[in-house]
């Protein structure tokens, strides 16, 4: 009986000691979903090995683990008033080519190159969003603002070539080729707005009520111009009348002479030489 129990407790103490093992010790990692590892050995420093999703061994005392994201994870730059956090910053501000100052709201999606994760960690470390990923966002989203000049921007469509669509397309290249040589992969850039000073706005504005007023100051003018043109056709068109008349009965040149002297006195044309000789019984008869 005396060896029983000394078995069990034997196996007791085994079982404790083990387990103490594995909970201070920790010589296996498990990794979830998502999740990659690098091994740092006090010996030769970062081993080229990768840890993957599932278990992992580690030498105790001798390995140590880094655990990195490597799902796509979000940044955000946005808004002037906003508490920093890790994935959110105030808005970024920038120059336009013609020196105008505005502000971009922007989000990136990103993810790190897990088949050299271990270079990642030897080179930065895991603080590679703001030591890499915030910095270079910053400097391209400048550089091709720069581009553009205010105007061409501000009043451009989505798809011109100073639209929304293709100065994040431009972004999104040159960030690409930035930070992929530090091991970070983007998978698209969202150009969320573009802010303007108020005085450029109002600049704007007031050029185009300005633009409005000449606009509708043409069409009048043409309007007018066109009335006058059909006016003068008109007058054209009665003047040949009247010619046509005139040349038909020269008559009544002496008639309109006269209506136009004495308009209360009744008058006839004849074909006598001279309007004052009016015969008898042919007054009011035009011949």
């Amino acid at each position: 009986m005396k060896t029983k129990y000394k078995l069990i407790i034997i196996f007791v103490f085994i079982l404790i000691a083990v387990i103490a093992f594995f909970y201070f010790l920790k010589p296996i990692l498990i990794l979830q979903a998502g999740e990659a590892g690098v091994v740092f050995n006090r010996i030769i420093g970062v081993e080229k090995r990768i840890l993957k999703t599932g278990m992992n061994f580690l030498i105790p005392f001798l390995e140590k683990a880094y655990i990195y994201k490597t799902q796509i994870q979000s940044y955000t730059a946005e808004g002037d008033e906003v508490e920093k956090t890790i994935n959110q910053e105030k808005s970024i501000e920038a120059l336009t080519k013609d020196g105008q100052k505005v502000k971009v709201d922007i989000s990136i999606l990103y993810k790190i190159d897990e088949t050299n994760l271990w270079k990642l960690h030897n080179d930065i470390g895991p603080n590679y969003l703001e030591k890499i990923i915030i910095p270079y966002l910053r400097t391209e989203v400048r550089n091709v603002l720069a581009m553009y000049s205010a105007i061409s921007i501000y009043s451009s469509q989505d798809n011109s070539e100073a639209g929304r669509i293709n100065i994040q397309n431009k972004m999104l290249e040159r960030l690409k080729s930035s930070l992929k040589e530090y091991y970070i992969l983007i998978d698209s850039v969202l150009l969320r707005k573009i802010s303007f000073s108020d005085n450029f706005v109002e600049a704007i504005e007031k050029k185009q009520i300005e633009e409005q007023k000449a606009e509708a100051l043409l069409i009048a003018t043409e309007a007018q111009k066109k009335a006058t043109i059909i006016t003068a056709s008109a007058n054209a068109q009665a003047l040949t009348i009247v010619g046509q008349v005139i040349s038909q009965y020269p008559q009544v040149i002496n008639y309109l002479y006269i209506e136009k002297i004495a308009p209360t006195i009744q008058t006839i044309i004849t074909n006598q030489p001279t309007f004052l000789n009016i015969p008898k019984n042919s007054a009011n008869v035009i011949q």
